[in-house]
């Protein structure tokens, strides 16, 4: 094989190899994260209910994987408690992963913010007009919801 050959073959496989990093990989990375936090919010159903008949919340803390947690009012008055679960990067690109309680049991925006959701998939997808800012939140049981948020 020619030297040209050899070299055009490596460049290639180094834009197949970025290719997957950059296209794949975040993808990967997303849909583990997401299964994770479903995974959260079923394992311990019991417990996230019971805290939220209480009132209590840092029980829920000393679930793997759960990191934070706020507690919001939507804009009519709704409770809505938020659990943070994971995040990477630095404003303005960053995503947001975890799950919440709704007590009326509708896909909000995250933080308790309204959005008008389209439907997409499994659940309900908000992007910001003229902007990168997006929302996207998966019910997982009544009044339990997944979300990923990205600025």
């Amino acid at each position: 094989m020619s030297i040209a050959k050899k070299f055009a073959r490596s460049i290639l496989i180094i834009f197949i190899l970025l290719f997957l990093i950059i296209f794949i990989v975040p993808r990967i990375r997303s849909y583990v994260t997401k299964t994770k936090i479903i995974n959260i919010v079923k394992n311990n159903q019991e417990l996230l209910n019971d805290s939220i008949s209480k009132g209590s919340y840092k029980e829920i803390l000393s679930i793997n994987g759960v990191r934070d947690v706020d507690i919001y009012t939507t804009d009519r008055g709704n409770i809505y408690i938020e659990f943070f679960c994971s995040g990477f990067g630095i404003v303005p690109s960053s995503l947001y992963y975890g799950f919440y309680y709704h007590g009326i049991d509708e896909p909000m925006g995250f933080q308790g913010s309204s959005l008008k959701f389209e439907q997409q998939g499994h659940g309900w997808y908000w992007r910001e007009i003229n902007g990168d800012n997006y929302n996207y939140t998966e019910k997982i049981i009544d009044n339990w919801y997944f979300y990923v948020a990205g600025f």
